[in-house]
């Protein structure tokens, strides 16, 4: 199966070859530069999900000689309370078929909470919280924010397995 993926981030690659890797599916990979057409810190559950629409759409009409296009894209999204989830959506597409599906969600801590409200990219302070809070459950949370893996993970099984049902 030849894949066009919507990024060429070699974290969210990685992930993606884990999982096809489990699944005993042969594969191959064009990772491509394209547009998510999307903020680069999504702040809804909606926008991220047309993100990693998008990014499936625009790596598949960019490759001619691909079976499908999968889209990642993380995100985040306030609760009643204000509060920010991050998430992840995936998406895969081909010429017949489209199919989304959302991660697992965790509550961000307030250090994040602060950051989101005044509308900086949380990416840039991972190390500045992991160096503020040295206690291991915070290692862990920062750990999980930093590589974002069982997010982007959760989201590629899901959807794989999804789209493998439908085909």
């Amino acid at each position: 199966m030849k894949i066009a993926v919507g990024t060429k981030s070699d974290q969210k690659i990685a992930y993606l070859e884990e999982i096809l890797k489990e699944l005993e599916l042969e594969f191959s990979l064009m990772p491509l530069e394209v547009s998510s057409e999307i903020s680069d810190q999504p702040l809804t559950s909606k926008e991220t999900r047309n993100g990693s629409i998008n990014r499936a759409k625009n790596a598949f009409s960019q490759s001619a000689d691909c079976d499908c296009a999968i889209g990642i894209e993380v995100g985040y999204h306030p609760n009643k309370k204000g509060k920010y989830h991050m998430f992840c959506w995936a998406t895969i597409i081909d010429s017949q078929h489209k199919v989304s599906s959302k991660s697992e969600k965790i509550l961000l801590p307030e250090f994040y909470q602060k950051l989101l409200s005044e509308n900086k990219y949380l990416c840039d302070y991972v190390d500045q919280y992991l160096s503020e809070n040295p206690n291991p459950p915070h290692k862990y949370i920062a750990t999980i924010l930093k590589n974002r893996k069982p997010f982007i993970q959760t989201a590629i099984k899901t959807v794989i397995t999804n789209y493998l049902v439908r085909k």
